[in-house]
């Protein structure tokens, strides 16, 4: 399968880790809330670049988008 813009799937996980820094730093996150990202953060990309079905990365995929959606939703709204 020809992939047309293939840097596109890295745009969500650097995003995401990104964005988990920043609000890191800024002391936005809690340990408890920082865990359960970065959990979902490492699980989103594992199915995303290791899963063995196209679905399963395609999940991990959608996954990782939501949660930097959400990330820079709240990092948006915190400043």
């Amino acid at each position: 399968m020809l992939q047309i813009l293939p840097f596109l799937v890295w745009l969500a996980p650097i995003t995401s880790g990104v964005l988990l820094v920043i609000l890191w730093d800024l002391g936005e996150l809690r340990r408890l809330s920082a865990a359960a990202f970065l959990i979902w953060f490492l699980l989103a990309g594992y199915l995303q670049f290791f899963a063995g079905s196209p679905i399963a990365s395609a999940v991990g995929l959608g996954s990782q988008t939501i949660l930097a959606v959400f990330l820079f939703w709240r990092w948006k709204l915190s400043g």
